[in-house]
């Protein structure tokens, strides 16, 4: 490339050529901020439920009851059978698996949420075990743990009883208040079989599901593969249509409109204006050319071949380019850094979060997670796109570089 000769040109051609180069570093600026989002969306996605060390948490759709009385499970916590469970469990992405049986207790005293966990647990009671403030873990033989908040509400500590019906349980231990942040919102939790037997003693329910000697729960946690690829939701719907799960899919969404260049509208917009951005250079180079035939008539007169010029201008192309990128790279360096400092919001879903809404005092629970976006600059990132980006425009301007051929010394000749 003559150096001597393109600076000429930049410098006759200076608000073209700054015009051109800021189009273009702000466009490559977008794409890698748009691209730092995206990926750092399913790390965001995972925030609701790692507090409860799961990626996924599968209910089924149930029935409301006529009455609220006794035992009540929210409608979506239909009865899962012990067999489903274990269909569950054995699917191929999932490598850890509990069940419980979440229920509500209504009578003439006050509400409570209780949660009946297996003893064989390899979630749930190590959460509860991490949470004890008071006392000790011991579920079974009609003892059940109470969170504080649950103890403090209704005057309840280590020793005192619980009633549920005709039934009496003694506090065994009290737990840090919202162990789970929110997420199955129990008051206290029981032996998975004591919840069994509250849950039959339920005319409500009977009514309902016609329980029979078979164990059954309500709520399954899925320890899953993060780097398994497939349709997870799907081969979970497999085992029963009726089944609601809930994953990092299930905040993805929401998350995607809140950062609005990653949503289906701001990716249309990005390649649309890419698209603008790609004929806009196109245009600009064919008016380049068109401005520059006679001096490329000149040049070929003295001896320039095609190949000679097409590296000549291509050369120029290719430096603007690199000067956009790099330009684009300190103003994304300078977005994301921006972008770190600010958060996201996610609202658990009322089916996760489960409080009888018809109750304002019960239901008054924070179901809106906040998470500052974790990203940061990608070097590699950024190099694998300026990559793409260096390869798309030099190509077109290959492809506008044909017409040289096009350009004849001899019709320049005594101009």
């Amino acid at each position: 490339m003559m150096t001597a000769y393109s600076l000429a040109f930049f410098r006759a051609n200076k608000v073209k050529i700054v015009a051109l180069c800021l189009s273009l570093a702000v466009y490559f600026a977008l794409v890698v901020v748009a691209a730092g989002l995206h990926g750092a969306i399913p790390k965001i996605a995972r925030l609701p439920l790692k507090s409860i060390g799961v990626q996924t948490i599968v209910q089924k759709s149930g029935e409301i009851p006529e009455q609220m009385k006794g035992a009540i499970f929210p409608h979506s916590n239909g009865p899962v059978t012990r067999d489903q469970f274990e269909r569950l469990a054995d699917l191929p992405f999932v490598e850890a698996a509990d069940m419980g049986l979440f229920f509500w207790y209504f009578d003439a005293e006050f509400f409570k949420a209780g949660l009946g966990v297996d003893p064989k647990s390899t979630i749930i009671l190590p959460i509860l075990e991490s949470n004890v403030e008071q006392g000790e873990l011991r579920l079974g033989e009609r003892r059940i743990v109470t969170t504080a908040a649950f103890g403090v509400k209704h005057n309840l500590t280590v020793g005192d009883t619980l009633v549920l019906g005709e039934r009496s349980y003694t506090v065994s231990g009290v737990l840090r208040p919202n162990l789970t942040g929110n997420i199955i919102p129990a008051d206290f939790y029981m032996d998975f079989a004591d919840a069994l037997d509250v849950a039959r003693d339920s005319a409500e329910m009977e009514k309902i599901y016609r329980f029979g000697a078979d164990d059954f729960g309500n709520v399954v946690l899925l320890g899953t593969d993060p780097g398994w690829q497939g349709d997870k939701e799907k081969l979970i719907k497999e085992v029963d249509d009726k089944l609601i799960v809930f994953s990092e899919k299930s905040f993805t969404r929401e998350i995607g409109e809140q950062l609005g260049i990653v949503s289906s509208a701001g990716r249309l917009l990005v390649l649309g204006l890419g698209g603008l951005l790609v004929l806009a250079f196109g245009l600009l180079t064919v008016f380049n050319l068109k401005s520059r035939e006679r001096e490329i008539a000149i040049l070929r007169m003295l001896g320039w071949r095609l190949i000679d010029l097409k590296k000549q201008f291509i050369g120029e192309n290719f430096l603007l380019l690199c000067i956009s990128i790099l330009a684009g790279s300190g103003l994304a360096a300078t977005g994301l850094l921006l972008l770190g400092r600010q958060t996201v919001s996610m609202e658990l879903p009322w089916d996760i979060s489960a409080r009888p809404h018809f109750l304002p005092a019960e239901n008054a629970i924070e179901r809106v997670v906040e998470s500052q976006i974790p990203i940061h600059f990608d070097p590699l990132l950024s190099a694998v796109l300026a990559a793409g980006f260096l390869g798309i425009f030099l190509a077109v301007s290959l492809v506008v570089f044909g017409r040289l051929k096009n350009i004849k010394p001899y019709d320049y000749q005594g101009g």
